[in-house]
C-alpha cells in the first residue's frame, strides 16, 4: 500500500511539473484564428498556447457554454477545418460517430498551438442533437428541458415560416419597438408568440441577428418557460391537470378520453392544429378536481364522458 501511494505521489509530481514546463518553457508565438459563423469570416491573430474557448470569447464570437470550460456541457462544439489535434477523451462522451468523422472538437478543449480555422455550427442544431443523443447527465452538467412537447419534424416542415413581406414588416415592428430597450427577451418573445401562436426558429435567428442578442440567449429563455414552444401548437391548448387531488379523482381516465378522441398523446398536436394536448402539476383548482384548462377557459369536475362533448364544442367554435 505504502508503495502504491509513493508511486502515485511521483506521478503527480511529474504530472505537475510536465504541466508547469509547457506553461513556461514552451511558446507557440502568434496565431491566426479564423472563424466561420453564419456565413461571416472573422480572423484575428492570438498569442499561442491558450484554449479556444476564451480566446472566442474575448474577440466577441457568440458561442455558447454552460459549464465555464470545464468539458461538462458539450454546448461549445466547434468544427475544426486545419489546424486542429486529436479528440480528447473529455470530449469524446458528448460526440456521435457522425461528429467525430467530421473533426467536430470542444471549443474548451482545444489548444491554440498553430494557426487554426474552425467554423461554429448553429446552436440548436447542437442542441437538437444532444436531445436526440440523449447525452445529458443531470448529476454532471447543467440541464434544461421543453416542458410536454415533443418535436413532430412532419408537423415541423409543414409549417415552416417563409418569409415574404408581411412578416417583415412584423419582425421589423418587434426590432424597432425593442432596438433600444435592454434585457428585453422575454417581451420579444411574448410578441413572436402571440403573433405565430409558437416560436419559430427561423423568426429567432432573424431577431438574434437584428437586435445583437446572442442565439443561446433567446433558446435558453425559450426553453425555460412553458408558456412559450418551439413548434407548432393548435389553436386550442388543452392542459389537463395532474397533481394529487386530480390524480386520487381521475385525471388519467380523464387524460387517456382525451388521448382517444383526439388520436393524440400528450406533448403532441393534431394534424389539423385545432387542438394540442399538455398536462400540468398543478392549476389550482383542487376543489373542482379532476380540473383541465382549454386555453384560459377552466372545465371543473370532468369526467370520460364530458370530454366528446368538450371537443365537440370547440370544433364547433373553430369552423
Amino acid at each position: 500500500m505504502i508503495a502504491i501511494f509513493i508511486m502515485n505521489m511521483v506521478l503527480v509530481v511529474i504530472a505537475i511539473i510536465l504541466l508547469i514546463a509547457e506553461k513556461y518553457l514552451v511558446t507557440y508565438g502568434e496565431c491566426k484564428v479564423t472563424v466561420n459563423q453564419n456565413d461571416e469570416k472573422k480572423v484575428f491573430i492570438v498569442q499561442g498556447g491558450g484554449f479556444l474557448l476564451p480566446v472566442l470569447t474575448e474577440n466577441k464570437i457568440n458561442i455558447s457554454s454552460a459549464c465555464g470550460g470545464k468539458a461538462s456541457c458539450g454546448y461549445c462544439k466547434v468544427k475544426v477545418l486545419s489546424g486542429g489535434e486529436s479528440l480528447l477523451p473529455t470530449e469524446e462522451a458528448f460526440m456521435s460517430r457522425e461528429e467525430r468523422l467530421s473533426n467536430m472538437r470542444l471549443a474548451c478543449q482545444v489548444k491554440i498551438k498553430k494557426d487554426i480555422e474552425i467554423m461554429i455550427p448553429d446552436f440548436l442544431e447542437t442542441v437538437k442533437t444532444i436531445i436526440r443523443r440523449r447525452s445529458f447527465d443531470a448529476k454532471l452538467r447543467w440541464s434544461f428541458k421543453i416542458v410536454q412537447q415533443e418535436i413532430l419534424p412532419s408537423t415541423e416542415r409543414m409549417h415552416k415560416i417563409k418569409f415574404d413581406s408581411d412578416d417583415q414588416a412584423k419582425l421589423k415592428q418587434i426590432s424597432d419597438a425593442y432596438e433600444q430597450v435592454e434585457e428585453a427577451v422575454v417581451p420579444i418573445l411574448q410578441r413572436i408568440n402571440k403573433t405565430y401562436n409558437y416560436l419559430p426558429e427561423a423568426i429567432l435567428k432573424h431577431v438574434s441577428k437584428d437586435l445583437n442578442i446572442p442565439l443561446s440567449l433567446i433558446y435558453r429563455t425559450a426553453t425555460f418557460y412553458s408558456s412559450f414552444s418551439l413548434v407548432p401548437i393548435g389553436k386550442n391548448v388543452i392542459t389537463v391537470c395532474t397533481g394529487t387531488a386530480c390524480h386520487v379523482k381521475g385525471a388519467e381516465k380523464v387524460l387517456y378520453a382525451l388521448e382517444e378522441e383526439l388520436k393524440i398523446k400528450r406533448g403532441q398536436t393534431t394534424e389539423d392544429m385545432l387542438f394540442t394536448l399538455k398536462t400540468v402539476r398543478c392549476l389550482g383548482c383542487c376543489g373542482l378536481a379532476p380540473v383541465l384548462k382549454v386555453g384560459e377557459e377552466i372545465c371543473g369536475i370532468m369526467d370520460q364522458n364530458k370530454v366528446v362533448n368538450l371537443i365537440k364544442k370547440y370544433k364547433e367554435a373553430s369552423v
